[in-house]
């Protein structure tokens, strides 16, 4: 009787769901560490909030997909994917591996440099070369 597919189904929702509220709570988490270092290191609460935010987006849309992610789907399972313009869709496991180094990025900026200007648009020229050469290499089943 556990093998019915409604079992199944539910059990599947579940798993997403507990997958999406750890990747909520480990975000959150984020924040106010990086906003403790930030008032610690630079005397600057909202440059630490800043990055902790860039950080804790990052985990939230990667940390769910890599948890769902089991790796034993079989061709016949996997749903046709387009790959005349892999970059159409928004691609939130590359999404989430590009931001979270940007804000690791960001705040080693700041510990070099005074200039974060500078260092904001250098890491956003990272976080976007990140984000498309992994939505081109990583599987559609990710995003």
């Amino acid at each position: 009787m556990s093998d019915s597919p409604d079992v199944q189904l539910n059990s599947t929702e579940n798993g997403q769901r507990m997958a999406t509220l750890i990747g909520i709570g480990a975000g959150i988490l984020d924040v106010p560490a990086f906003a403790y270092l930030g008032l610690l290191l630079f005397d600057d609460l909202v440059f630490g909030a800043f990055v902790g935010l860039l950080v804790g987006l990052g985990t939230y849309l990667f940390l769910p997909v890599a948890m769902a992610d089991d790796g034993t789907h079989t061709p016949e399972e996997t749903p046709p994917m387009d790959t005349s313009h892999p970059l159409r869709r928004f691609h939130r496991a590359a999404a989430g591996l590009a931001l979270m180094p940007a804000g690791i990025l960001l705040f080693a900026w700041g510990l070099v440099s005074q200039t974060l200007l500078l260092g904001v648009l250098a890491t956003s020229v990272i976080a976007a070369v990140i984000y498309v050469s992994l939505a081109v290499l990583l599987p559609q089943r990710l995003a």
